[in-house]
C-alpha cells in the first residue's frame, strides 16, 4: 500500500445509513504475564473456571469501563437550498431559500471527576463545526441518561470537557506518571458505532503500545503532540473514549486512526490518543477559564534568518519573562525546541503551538558557540503583548 493511501481519519461515530454486522472478538488464551496468581495451570480439575480466566485484562476492563459513557449530540444550522420550481428566472423575486437542518454525532468519553465532568475530543461534540449546539446527551454503561453541558472545547488540541449532574458516579483512576512503555498491554474502550449495536455499555479491543512521542498537524489546525500510537482497534465511535494500562488507569483519551483509504475505513491498528496528562492540563485550562489562555515566552526572534545554519536569532527578550528567568539573552541562537530542530521562523512558531500555559519546554541554543540549555516555564500572556 503506497503512501498516498494512507487516510487520517478523526474517529467519530456520525449516523450511519446501515449498520453493518458486528463480529464480536474473543481472545483464545490470554498472554501468561497478564494473568492474576491463580491461573488455570495451577487450579485443581473440576475448580470454577471463572476465576482462572480472569486475566489482567479483564480486571483492567472492570476497573475501568464503567466511567467509559457514550455522548450523543445534536446541532443545527440554517442552510440554503434549491427548489426546482423557482430556479424558472421568473420567480427570481422570491430570493434564496433557506431552512433549518439538523445533525447529529455519536462519541465517547471519559468520566474524569465525581462532580461530573468528562473528557472528550472537541470533533465529537462538533466544536469546529459550526452552527448551533440544541444538545448533548450522556448514556453511562448503567443505561442511566443525563443532559449534559459543554464546559469547554480546545480545537487546537482536539479535547472538549462536558459535565452532568449527577450522584455516585464512576470515575476513571488516572495514570500520573507519563510512563508509558512500548510493548505494554493497553485496552481500548468506547463506545463504537453508538446506538446502532442497541447496547449501552461499552467494548473493549485490546493491543500494545506501538510507540509513544508521536506528533501530528493538519491541515484543519489541530496539533497533536506526543501522542500514544496503539494497534488497538479503535474504531468510528471510539473518539473520546479511554486507553487504559493492565492497572486499569487511564493514560490517554482515544482520537483518531489511520486508515487503509477508499472503501477502508476501519482500524489497520495505527490508533492514536491524547496522553492524559496533556488532556488533563487542558480540561483545567477551561474548567477554570473556559478557554485555553494565550501565553508568552518573551523572546523576540529574529524574521530575518541566517541561510548558511540552522536556528533562530534571539533579538530580544522581555524583561522578568520566562525567556529571560531561563536565562537567555539577545544574541543566542536557538536550534532545537522539544527536540524539534529549528531551520526556519515558522518551525519555532509550530512547534510552540504544541504547548500552553503552566508546561515547561525544554529548548537548546549557541552562545558564542557553545552549546546550552534551558528549561522554559510558559507564563500567561500579558495584554497584548508578542508571543514569541
Amino acid at each position: 500500500m503506497s503512501i498516498k493511501h494512507v487516510t487520517l481519519v478523526l474517529a467519530f461515530a456520525a449516523v450511519v445509513a446501515s449498520a453493518a454486522s458486528v463480529a464480536s472478538a474473543t481472545a483464545a488464551s490470554a498472554p501468561a504475564a497478564l494473568a492474576p496468581a491463580a491461573t488455570a495451570a495451577a487450579s485443581p480439575v473440576g475448580s470454577d473456571p471463572s476465576e482462572s480466566r480472569r486475566t489482567g485484562i479483564v480486571v483492567a476492563t472492570e476497573k475501568a469501563a464503567p466511567a467509559v459513557v457514550s455522548i450523543t449530540v445534536r446541532r443545527s444550522s440554517v442552510v440554503a437550498y434549491g427548489n426546482p420550481f423557482f430556479q424558472d428566472p421568473f420567480f427570481d423575486f422570491f430570493g434564496p431559500q433557506y431552512r433549518r437542518k439538523e445533525t447529529g454525532s455519536l462519541g465517547s468519553g471519559v468520566i474524569v471527576s465525581k462532580e461530573g465532568y468528562i473528557l472528550t475530543n472537541s470533533h465529537v461534540v462538533g466544536a469546529s463545526e459550526g452552527g448551533e449546539l440544541e444538545a448533548i446527551t450522556v448514556t453511562l454503561p448503567d443505561g442511566r441518561q443525563f443532559p449534559a453541558k459543554l464546559i469547554g472545547a480546545d480545537n487546537a488540541n482536539d479535547l472538549a470537557v462536558v459535565r452532568i449532574q449527577a450522584q455516585d458516579l464512576p470515575v476513571a483512576q488516572i495514570q500520573d506518571r507519563a510512563d508509558n512503555m512500548v510493548g505494554e498491554w493497553v485496552v481500548a474502550i468506547g463506545n463504537p458505532y453508538g446506538y446502532l449495536i442497541g447496547d449501552t455499555k461499552p467494548t473493549v479491543t485490546v493491543g500494545v503500545i506501538s510507540a509513544v512521542n508521536r506528533s501530528f498537524s493538519s491541515t484543519s489546525d489541530v496539533h497533536y503532540h506526543n501522542m500514544i500510537q496503539t494497534d488497538a482497534s479503535i474504531n468510528p465511535g471510539n473518539s473520546g473514549g479511554a486507553l487504559v494500562n493492565v492497572d486499569g488507569r487511564l493514560i490517554g483519551i482515544n482520537t483518531f486512526i489511520f486508515t487503509g483509504g477508499g472503501q477502508s475505513q476501519g482500524s489497520i491498528g495505527l490508533g492514536f490518543a491524547i496522553p492524559i496528562q496533556k488532556a488533563r492540563l487542558v480540561m483545567e485550562e477551561l474548567i477554570k477559564y473556559g478557554r485555553i489562555r494565550e501565553f508568552t515566552t518573551g523572546i523576540y526572534a529574529d524574521p530575518n534568518m541566517d541561510q548558511s545554519r540552522p536556528g533562530a536569532t534571539v533579538a530580544g527578550i522581555d524583561k522578568g519573562s520566562p525567556g529571560d528567568k531561563a536565562g537567555l539573552k539577545a544574541g543566542d541562537i536557538i536550534y532545537e525546541v522539544a527536540g524539534k530542530r529549528i531551520n526556519t521562523l515558522q518551525d519555532i512558531q509550530d512547534v510552540f503551538k504544541l504547548f500552553q500555559v503552566g508546561e515547561s519546554v525544554e529548548i537548546l541554543y549557541l552562545r558564542l558557540q557553545e552549546k546550552r540549555k534551558a528549561l522554559i516555564l510558559l507564563e500567561e500572556k500579558p495584554g497584548r503583548r508578542k508571543l514569541y
